[in-house]
């Protein structure tokens, strides 16, 4: 019309299907985003060949570089966002010092009702110095124990949303178990090596049977049939059945004798300082004919396997284990705040668990309860509270993919990461830490881990189900009762 003619829009060169080369690649219009990564198209015989712009057409120029600004500026933020790019929030201290260490400490201390518990620190610190009884000193530390784990894990929480995706994934679920952990390095200082694996067992049947039990029964009360990821859940039973065999192995060793791994043992018990007789009934209690190295072998490749269960779960198939309505609320503590209040935290955790510890064995002489059954159900039930009330409370509002996450996926951290980690750590302190947890236990984890994996097997849960979970874990309690080792009171006393 006399003038300029216009460019092209990319609506425009789209809809006449035209295609055009960029480097040798070709980009049908009609694809809309071109993808550089084709295979590039072979010239014909009279072809002339990649050109820029091609065949110096104006309308393909235009389409051509408002194609290539699109594609790089998507590209650059798809690979921001896989990178894990840091999360970004508020300064926490930018009202000043003064209103946010009165912030924190509410959320500290005033924002759950569980907080009512630390008054258990104190009076338990109390009982300890006047002497009130190791029954008492006992049930305020367990007690205790409850509000800090749970401050803990917000804590971390909290501390994680300053850093990227991945890192606070990652940092999340290594601190999963801080509470665990720190009782079982206090056990293994004195020597309560038979008190770790209990507790550990314990741990692992109270979330697969008590606490998915209990989360099926609420959630079947509200719903006639509940959903979850299949994928996720038989992914989980697998490395549970893993975790299995690395448990049965040095048991079978040393039920039926066939290990060669006496010496070894008793070598290791000797520089421990046990006396004789000790001596002699630890090598039968802690391996037998397993010997140490086949254990702390296992023990190496379970950690291994637990670092691709990381690497699965926070790289490659994170939309197994996201929730997709969970929003990412602010932060309220900051990063150096965070690292502030964890290492507090844990200050007084390690306290508590070293005071559990060490009024164990008197605590069950006086209550008159098995060593085993406090170590095995009681223990794992009231240290796991937090865990047990979260797992039902997603389950009743029919969040079944985080509430199997809180159960089996703590059962699975312990299986194949701190009880492994108790092997090496128990190695470093030169205690003949291992894995045989004798047939009784083992055979127990067997079972427990072989209904799981039929319960969880379709994808559905119901209230019979649930129900099903925890009579059988009943059963189990009822077994740890009467299940006895007359000499590990005895042994167990000269070890602290």
């Amino acid at each position: 019309q006399g003038g300029q003619r216009p460019e092209p829009t990319r609506a425009a060169m789209s809809a006449s299907g035209l295609h055009f080369q960029t480097a040798g690649y070709v980009l049908p219009a009609s694809a809309g985003k071109p993808n550089l990564l084709a295979y590039p198209e072979s010239p014909g015989p009279n072809s002339p060949g990649p050109t820029w712009p091609p065949n110096d057409d104006p309308k393909l120029d235009a389409l051509a570089k408002l194609e290539m600004e699109e594609n790089f500026s998507s590209d650059d933020s798809e690979l921001a966002t896989s990178a894990g790019s840091k999360k970004v929030h508020d300064d926490a201290c930018a009202d000043g010092f003064g209103p946010y260490l009165v912030r924190t400490c509410t959320e500290m201390f005033c924002n759950s009702r569980l907080n009512i518990l630390l008054l258990c620190t104190p009076l338990c610190l109390l009982s300890d110095m006047l002497h009130w009884g190791k029954g008492a000193t006992f049930c305020l530390a367990i007690l205790a124990l409850i509000p800090w784990g749970e401050r803990i894990s917000w804590v971390t929480e909290d501390w994680a949303k300053y850093t990227n995706e991945t890192a606070g994934g990652l940092f999340l679920a290594s601190v999963g178990n801080l509470t665990e952990i720190i009782f079982c390095l206090n056990a293994l200082q004195g020597g309560l090596l038979r008190v770790v694996q209990v507790s550990m067992l314990g741990s692992v049947l109270s979330n697969l049977l008590l606490v998915l039990g209990c989360a099926f029964v609420v959630g079947g009360t509200r719903w006639d049939e509940q959903s979850f990821n299949k994928v996720a859940a038989v992914t989980n039973s697998g490395l549970l059945v893993v975790a299995v065999l690395a448990l049965s192995l040095p048991s079978i060793l040393d039920a039926t004798h066939t290990g060669t791994g006496e010496a070894d043992v008793a070598e290791n018990i000797t520089r421990a300082g046990l006396t004789a007789e000790g001596a002699s009934y630890s090598l039968h209690l802690q391996g037998g004919g397993a010997p140490l190295w086949l254990s702390r072998f296992i023990a190496t490749l379970l950690i291994i396997l637990y670092c691709m269960l990381i690497y699965f779960q926070f790289v490659t198939h994170t939309h197994l284990f996201q929730d997709a309505d969970d929003e990412d609320e602010p932060g309220v503590l900051g990063f150096y705040g965070g690292m502030f209040w964890m290492t507090f935290i844990t200050y007084f955790i390690w306290i508590l668990s070293d005071t559990v510890v060490d009024a164990l064995v008197d605590a069950s002489t006086q209550l008159g309860v098995p060593v085993l059954f406090l170590s095995g159900i009681i223990m794992p039930i009231v240290g796991n509270a937090v865990e047990h009330a979260s797992a039902v409370i997603f389950a009743m509002h029919n969040k079944m993919e985080i509430s199997l996450g809180v159960a089996v996926g703590s059962a699975v951290q312990i299986s194949i990461f701190v009880i492994p980690l108790n092997v090496l750590l128990g190695s470093a302190m030169h205690e003949p830490m291992t894995l045989n947890f004798h047939i009784f236990e083992t055979t127990v984890l067997l079972v427990t881990t072989m209904g799981v994996a039929f319960a969880v097997s379709d994808g559905k849960s119901h209230w019979l189900k649930g129900m099903t979970l925890i009579f059988a874990y009943l059963m189990i309690a009822a077994a740890f009762w009467a299940h006895s080792e007359p000499d590990l009171t005895q042994s167990v006393a000269s070890t602290g």
